[in-house]
């Protein structure tokens, strides 16, 4: 009985098409996972939120912001309070230099950004002057393109936690205004930008797109 092969050319299109649907698929299978892991961040980022309203409730103070110039521990700025491991209220990482095991799924080996304005740690001194943030002139909606740092008791901001979101650039997530002013925010599968939580002084925490 004489058995017929595939031909050359029937090989190349076999291969042609699976190429073309790997090609479909791959986009499809890259946005699902950018979708879940923009999920999971959204409902650490409420953990937190808990952790920090429930510290705020035993201390009436939230935890202070800590930044490092020392070349070791420059990369984990406003990383996560110790405070919030050091009371129960996040689990802790073994982690050298890492203070939660709540890492940003976008930026591995470090815990999702906090801010407050109100006192700050340098290399681990308290300074005298208070960690200023920039706020939009409309906050809460912070779509306006004008507003000013605030450092003081006045501010309309309590506190932010955010995460650096995915292909992190200087244009929005990395962008010195970041995370409060809204052209900084993440808005969906493609994009560059923070995800983050906002807690004004006054109200419930909201969450950004």
């Amino acid at each position: 009985m004489n058995k017929r092969g595939f031909t050359l050319f029937e090989l190349l299109v076999v291969l042609a098409i699976v190429g073309l649907l790997a090609g479909l698929l791959v986009p499809a299978l890259s946005a699902a996972r950018e979708k879940a892991r923009v999920a999971k961040v959204k409902v650490e980022l409420r953990q937190i939120e808990l952790a920090l309203e429930l510290y705020f409730d035993s201390h009436a103070c939230y935890p202070s912001v800590r930044v490092s110039c020392n070349s070791s521990e420059r990369d984990h700025w406003c990383q996560l309070p110790p405070e919030l491991v050091q009371g129960g209220y996040l689990p802790g990482s073994s982690k050298k230099g890492v203070s939660s095991a709540m890492e940003d799924p976008f930026n591995p080996g470090h815990t999702y950004k906090y801010a407050a304005i109100g006192p700050y740690l340098l290399n681990g001194s308290r300074q005298d002057e208070n960690f200023a943030m920039f706020i939009p002139d409309d906050f809460p909606a912070c779509q306006s393109q004008n507003g000013r740092y605030w450092d003081d008791t006045q501010a309309p901001l309590a506190w932010v936690v955010w995460s650096l979101g995915p292909r992190q650039s200087r244009n929005k997530a990395l962008h010195a205004r970041a995370p409060v002013p809204g052209f900084t925010w993440y808005r969906g599968v493609g994009d560059d930008g923070v995800i983050a939580r906002i807690k004004p002084k006054e109200g419930s925490a909201f969450q950004t797109p």
